[in-house]
């Protein structure tokens, strides 16, 4: 026999269609002869129909959609055709299921992706736009008084000015994923390192090798992971000084974050576990190794070194 792939919308609700009372019962349909279609309309898709079948698709309680199977022979279906096809039915259920459950996903983590941003612009940015207006402020009232000590509230500025402007770098540099790929990770990690810098006062020593040949899915993972462990640095650490590395090894491509903060048992609960728990889920997706060195009052450690990529 031969025939077409045809994708139609028939509502559960019509009373004349196979594919209908498949949907709504739940049930295979096998019509093998036309003069048998008592009650069905049948919809020919290929010339000289004769017999048709419908395999529901269902994920879980959730009908997905009907498998319709169309011949121009009579007596071409038989229960062992039903069986065959509800496993096909099945798997393609489930597949698209799982399609439609991804898409929400990203949908989620796009939103909660956005939220974080707004938040880290009204934090970071706003703020410094507030504290610069205040300086200036300032400034124009001891031009008047007492232009001797203009230095003080001019240099409040410059440095407000200056975190305000690595910090927007660094949100607008999240915001377009595409620049990663255009400016490469070791930009990406300057970047996170001078806004960490200028925003908290926090000492940041960065040493990195070459551009690793890495693709842009790994490359935006390992910067995933810098910030990650950065923000639990901010949040939790109460640091005074950070290095940041990315170094070829024999291993392969090593990123290490490494402060002087307060420490932490990392076999116990601590803050920022969660944000642990998602590095090392990354690591584990690029088959690489994650290892944490912290103890109380001691700093913390972290490393994750991806293998070379294969050529």
């Amino acid at each position: 026999s031969g025939g077409l792939e045809t994708c139609l919308n028939i509502p559960l609700e019509s009373t004349d269609s196979v594919v209908a009372y498949a949907g709504k019962s739940r049930k295979s349909v096998i019509v093998n002869n036309m003069s048998e279609a008592e009650g069905f309309t049948l919809l020919a898709h290929i010339p000289d129909l004769r017999s048709e079948m419908a395999v529901p698709m269902v994920a879980g309680d959730r009908l997905i959609g009907v498998l319709d199977v169309q011949s121009n022979r009579s007596n071409r279906f038989t229960d062992t055709d039903v069986y065959i096809m509800a496993m096909l039915a099945d798997l393609i259920a489930v597949a698209v299921q799982n399609a439609r459950l991804y898409t929400q996903a990203q949908e989620l983590a796009a939103l909660e992706e956005r939220t974080r941003l707004a938040r880290e612009l009204h934090d970071s940015v706003s703020q410094a736009l507030y504290g610069i207006g205040l300086g200036a402020r300032t400034a124009r009232m001891l031009l008047e008084r007492d232009p001797a000590r203009l230095r003080e509230p001019l240099e409040y500025v410059l440095s407000l000015a200056e975190a305000g402007l690595a910090e927007m770098r660094a949100l607008i540099f999240e915001l377009r994923p595409e620049s990663l790929e255009q400016e490469g990770l070791i930009t990406a990690l300057s970047k996170q390192a001078a806004s960490l810098q200028a925003r908290h006062n926090i000492r940041v020593d960065t040493q990195f090798c070459e551009e690793p040949p890495f693709s842009i899915e790994a490359k935006e993972t390992l910067y995933r992971i810098a910030r990650e462990a950065l923000h639990n640095t901010v949040k939790h650490a109460h640091a005074t000084h950070v290095e940041l590395q990315l170094t070829n090894c024999d291993e392969g491509f090593r990123l290490s974050i490494t402060d002087n903060g307060v420490g932490f048992d990392p076999n116990g609960q601590f803050p920022g576990h969660l944000g642990l728990k998602s590095m090392r889920e990354r690591t584990a997706r690029m088959n690489g190794t994650f290892e944490v060195d912290s103890s109380e009052g001691a700093g913390t450690a972290i490393r994750v070194t991806v293998p070379h990529p294969l050529y």
